[in-house]
């Protein structure tokens, strides 16, 4: 892509009114003839949902792991939809249009894409993979995509922010059907860019389909979701699918790999079409000549294939530097400017979640952190060694219903770093259960921390989670550094089936007001006084 800034894009029509069914689907790529369909019914929108079903829709039938959108087909009829699409022919109906299809997945992405007039076409569209990081790297790549001068939408699992509204995240990555309403209504915002994070599951369910990627960004490949996946190659060949589906088939992708990373260096290998690497080193073409670290910030000197860049963030922390590099080499291989890359990265003073400061005029450091896999465990403490804390308390839990193996690798994260400071102490406490039993969880973490000898005696486990933060924040002295990981952004706790408000940021907030520290301006809080 030209050195000379992102392409200029072109606005996609309006076309959210009613379309002739056979229309929508010449539109997107079948031919109505292979249904022998008579029946032409004014299609007035999609629903992949039958309680979302408005008179004269086409209800789309998908199957989940937890339910079968066939059963709810007279549901859907009930409530006036005009035409179907199945997998399976349903036993008895009459009166709408069926079609029947190998994957209704596949098929609603392209109906959608179709019905909302191709959304993403003549955008940029920047999708980042990889288990973790996404969510900084996007909001950083965000920022220098409009410090370039390209309001730009974001998609990922804090929010979704459409330019005009946000919208809570769900999932990672949303449905099809609501990635094509909402590029849509980023159309209509005046958006010409987007950054999405692109999770495994949304590339193997086929969310993704139809979006034209330009620029695709591989982070790292670590354990997760191998409740989903079920073993590690299968995870990365899905991460794969990103690289190969989609962006090589764009004349005009480039796909973006971490170098220090073995699958993203194995990936480098593999893709045949336009890349930039980054990494902490050459033969990167994204790498820090220098960086230095401090409480307050982070400034490097950036190598941009032979270009040197000096940039200055306040986000901190040495993970973070991996994230900065991602970003770097993302927005360089969208056509922006070392300038324009600078400034970007500059104007972000802090992502949700991810190593943030939680500041009332305590003596020590109280960090808010999203890390909840053995890896991202595993960086949050080395991070926090560089700060060089009096001592180290960290807070963490495991997920329920998700890989149970990686509980006792990520208790074993932990105790490595136990084991680096004989002060440093853990608490071992509950994240979402969800629906299963919190002490067993909290016992298979207990399992790793115990596996390296000179951990034992220096952790509990208080299951509550607000006692748990409680007592690490009643422990912490001058000097001290808190850790509180896992849930990073997220405003609720799932316990059985109930979800409940819960907050990590705005517990600690509270307590260490209990303890009677003095309050703190928000320009203070932020570390700017």
């Amino acid at each position: 892509m030209s050195r000379e800034g992102v392409r200029e894009q072109k606005p996609s029509r309006d076309s959210e009114g009613t379309r002739p069914l056979q229309t929508l689907l010449l539109e997107a790529g079948y031919n109505p003839a292979d249904w022998g369909l008579e029946e032409n019914p004014l299609i007035t929108g999609l629903a992949d949902n039958s309680q979302k079903v408005a008179p004269g829709n086409l209800f789309v039938a998908l199957k989940g792991a937890s339910a079968d959108g066939h059963v709810f087909i007279p549901d859907a009829l009930e409530k006036g939809a005009a035409a179907v699409l199945v997998e399976q022919s349903p036993t008895s109906l009459a009166g709408v249009p069926i079609l029947r299809v190998p994957d209704t997945r596949e098929a609603l992405a392209r109906l959608a894409h179709a019905f909302f007039d191709q959304p993403t076409k003549n955008k940029l569209v920047c999708g980042i993979t990889g288990t973790n990081g996404k969510t900084t790297t996007s909001f950083l790549l965000r920022s220098c995509l409009e410090a370039a001068g390209y309001p730009t939408a974001l998609f990922g699992t804090i929010e979704y922010d459409l330019g005009t509204e946000k919208i809570k995240a769900h999932n990672t990555t949303p449905s099809p059907l609501d990635l094509a309403r909402y590029f849509n209504i980023m159309t209509k915002n005046g958006l010409r860019a987007a950054v999405m994070e692109v999770s495994s599951h949304a590339i193997h369910q086929k969310r993704i389909a139809e979006i034209h990627f330009t620029v695709g960004i591989f982070t790292n490949l670590t354990r997760d979701h191998l409740d989903y996946h079920e073993t590690m190659l299968s995870y990365k060949e899905t991460k794969w699918g990103l690289f190969q589906d989609y962006i090589a088939k764009n004349p005009d992708g480039v796909a973006v790999f971490n170098w220090d990373d073995p699958v993203g260096r194995e990936f480098a290998e593999r893709y045949k079409g336009e890349k930039v690497t980054y990494g902490c080193d050459q033969p990167a073409d994204v790498f820090p000549l220098q960086y230095f670290l401090n409480p307050l910030g982070t400034r490097i000197l950036l190598n941009l294939r032979g270009t040197r860049q000096e940039i200055h963030t306040r986000l901190i922390g040495r993970f973070h530097l991996q994230n900065i590099l991602a970003a770097a080499a993302g927005a360089w291989a969208a056509g922006l400017s070392p300038d324009q890359i600078a400034r970007g990265i500059d104007n972000l003073s802090s992502v949700p979640g991810r190593f943030e400061y939680v500041n009332e005029g305590q003596p020590f450091a109280v960090i808010v952190d999203y890390a909840h896999t053995p890896d991202a465990l595993e960086r949050l403490l080395s991070s926090a060694c560089d700060f060089n804390p009096t001592r180290i308390i960290i807070v963490f839990g495991c997920g329920g219903n998700r890989d149970r193996e990686k509980r006792p690798l990520m208790g074993a994260a932990v105790a490595r770093s136990l084991l680096r400071n004989s002060r440093d102490f853990a608490i071992i406490t509950n994240d979402n259960p969800r629906g299963e039993t919190p002490e067993c969880i909290a016992r298979q973490a207990e399992e790793g921390l115990l596996s390296l000898p000179g951990a034992s005696g220096r952790y509990e486990i208080i299951l509550d989670r607000k006692a748990a933060i409680r007592h690490a924040l009643s422990l912490a002295g001058e000097g001290d550094m808190v850790l509180i990981a896992g849930k990073g952004h997220e405003d609720y706790q799932i316990v059985g089936t109930q979800t409940l408000p819960f907050d990590d940021r705005e517990t600690a907030r509270e307590i260490l007001k209990e303890f009677g520290f003095p309050s703190l301006s928000g320009e203070e809080r932020r570390g700017e006084k």
